[in-house]
């Protein structure tokens, strides 16, 4: 947790010349040192909130970052129909793949599978190239799901990098959303994920059901110097038990990411205002690189 953005990372070639650092962590750094950062840091919890609540349910099923990232998958391999022909590639064995190739048990793959076609977020057919295999497909209901998730990421980049007119591509570029997720899916499949550049910040708020959506309110308060919303408020906003609040708080400060007063009041630690804003620069620096304008 005590890496600087500013200390990039570099691969050394065989030769012992030292490659260029990490393009990613380099976008990343330039992005945290502009001065209309903060303002995308406010707008980012602003959008990463109301993606958060938008679907109750689903913000449940991406507390966990293992279950949030086989999400990716299907959306990726749907979308990759250049690979996979009209169909796309969304099939278990495909997602199995990718799975096994991060580490992912199976039964995790099956969960999400089984809730995401219960809620009716995703839909399964028979192949047209092979009747033995089913295809999953998202449904409106999952569009619905991704827009505020593609407008919270377009809308924080366009403070700054406005020059690229990224909300502007969403609304009226019919192949941008697609075009984002083969980028960003392909490059999952081979580069290092965002989850294992910040493996020990991800380990509790993207492994911890609740503490990546509670973090938000209490970050934006400190930013703005406003009161911490109470914990009964925090579980009702994204559908969370107070309890399980609670809990959040409690191992956030035994880690050394909340100060919790006399009342039991949060407050971010220098720690987590630190780490927060590293991660915000890094994922934005990773939305930067794969949401581009077509390629002439």
């Amino acid at each position: 947790m005590s890496g600087q953005l500013q200390s990039l990372p570099v691969i050394q070639l065989d030769s012992g010349r030292a490659a260029e650092p990490d393009p990613l962590l380099a976008q990343a750094a330039r992005f945290a040192a502009m001065p209309a950062f903060e303002a995308a840091v406010q707008a980012y919890i602003l959008g990463m909130t109301g993606f958060r609540r938008s679907h109750r349910l689903i913000n449940k099923l991406i507390s966990y970052h293992a279950r949030w990232r086989v999400v990716g998958f299907l959306l990726y391999l749907h979308a990759d129909r250049e690979r996979f022909g009209p169909d796309g590639g969304a099939t278990y064995g495909n997602l199995l793949e990718m799975c096994n190739r991060r580490e992912m048990s199976p039964r995790v793959l099956k969960t999400v599978l089984a809730v995401l076609q219960f809620t009716g977020f995703v839909t399964a057919r028979r192949s047209s190239g092979d009747l033995r295999s089913k295809v999953y497909a998202p449904t409106p209901r999952m569009d619905g799901f991704m827009q505020p998730w593609l407008r919270y990421a377009t809308g924080t980049l366009d403070i700054l990098e406005p020059e690229v007119r990224r909300a502007e591509m969403l609304t009226n570029d019919p192949a941008f959303v697609d075009r984002f997720l083969v980028s960003s899916g392909r490059d999952h499949a081979t580069a290092t994920p965002l989850v294992e550049r910040m493996p020990e910040f991800v380990a509790f708020f993207g492994a911890r059901e609740g503490a990546g959506a509670v973090l938000l309110p209490i970050i934006r308060a400190d930013m703005d110097g406003t009161p911490v919303p109470s914990r009964a408020e925090l579980a009702k906003t994204f559908g969370f038990s107070k309890s399980q609040v609670t809990n959040v708080l409690i191992l956030g400060q035994t880690l050394g990411y909340f100060a919790l007063n006399a009342d039991g009041v949060p407050a971010p630690t220098s720690l987590l205002r630190k780490t927060f804003r590293q991660w915000v620069s890094i994922e934005l620096a990773f939305y930067a690189q794969h949401m581009q304008p077509c390629a002439a």
